[in-house]
């Protein structure tokens, strides 16, 4: 097997420089722009003929526009001559569609799964994607790195004491158990009930006493709202400090506002998705998954 090639996609190029540091593995960077109209175009600047390519390309939000970009640096590799191309998407778009909840929709990551498979990629890799149990039925291998470990760590040397670690639902409970084995500390888990045609969401913490501190883990903050009832309850319970931490922070709208408001001291996030949130990195978690690769 010839030595591999990073591709920088437009969504990932600063976790891409991250990895090839890290790795020492050949970074080639994408001639990427936006025409008028909001269409990519996407250009190899040298020649990648009979390479094997690793394409770093997040598809977090603008996802449409990320998942086409996807597509056509594999479409176009494999047209140049390239060898075989596989995906690293840090977050990985349409994951929380993996059923039907109601009659009629569309199981959207499956749908997404076909078409980088329809791309060319042999593979992709992510991290906590939000369904993980969709593995099973996807149309080529997807790899789902879990990045609890890396949190856990940046937690740790915050010297934090009297701190429980509190999730939402049976994966989030999973979630909050990993980081609280790590941390030596207890945990629990708050169950969420969420309507399925507004969206809106209630939160219970069972078998919860009075907390001094916690710090509220889950996969993806998005609206924030699950993460704001939760900091909530948390804040009733008589907790002094509560910490919002995340692996994916998409902070839609005002997702910042109503966590703070509800009174968190601090949110806290991977780089899978650019933010001013990031406070720790993946790029040793996928270096080593990469290299794996080799």
């Amino acid at each position: 097997m010839k030595d591999m090639i990073l591709i920088a996609g437009p969504a990932s190029t600063y976790l891409a420089e991250k990895i090839s540091e890290i790795t020492g593995i050949k970074l080639v960077r994408l001639e990427h722009k936006l025409f008028p109209d909001g269409e990519s175009y996407i250009r190899f600047p040298e020649s990648i003929e009979g390479e094997d390519l690793i394409v770093i390309q997040g598809t977090h939000p603008p996802q449409d526009r990320h998942l086409i970009q996807a597509y056509l640096i594999a479409e176009n590799a494999l047209d140049l001559g390239a060898r075989t191309v596989k995906l690293v998407s840090p977050y990985l778009a349409y994951a929380r569609q993996d059923k039907r909840f109601r009659e009629g929709e569309a199981v959207s990551i499956l749908s997404i799964l076909k078409m980088m498979k329809s791309a060319g990629y042999e593979k992709v890799y992510t991290l906590n994607i939000h369904a993980p149990w969709i593995a099973e039925k996807s149309p080529l291998p997807l790899i789902d790195l879990r990045a609890e470990k890396v949190l856990a760590k940046y937690l740790k040397n915050l010297n934090l004491e009297d701190v429980i670690i509190v999730s939402v639902g049976k994966k989030g409970e999973s979630m909050a158990s990993m980081v609280a084995e790590e941390l030596g500390v207890g945990y629990a888990a708050a169950k969420s009930m969420r309507d399925t045609i507004t969206g809106k969401v209630k939160v219970e913490l069972e078998g919860v006493e009075e907390v001094k501190r916690a710090i509220v883990v889950d996969d993806i903050i998005s609206t924030g709202g699950t993460m704001a009832e939760v900091v909530k309850a948390l804040k009733e319970k008589g907790a002094r400090e509560v910490y919002a931490a995340c692996i994916h922070a998409l902070m839609v709208g005002n997702a910042e506002d109503k966590i703070t408001s509800a009174g968190a001291s601090e949110i806290i996030a991977s780089d899978t998705i650019p933010n001013k949130f990031m406070k720790y990195s993946v790029a040793e978690l996928i270096s080593d998954a990469i290299l794996r690769e080799k």
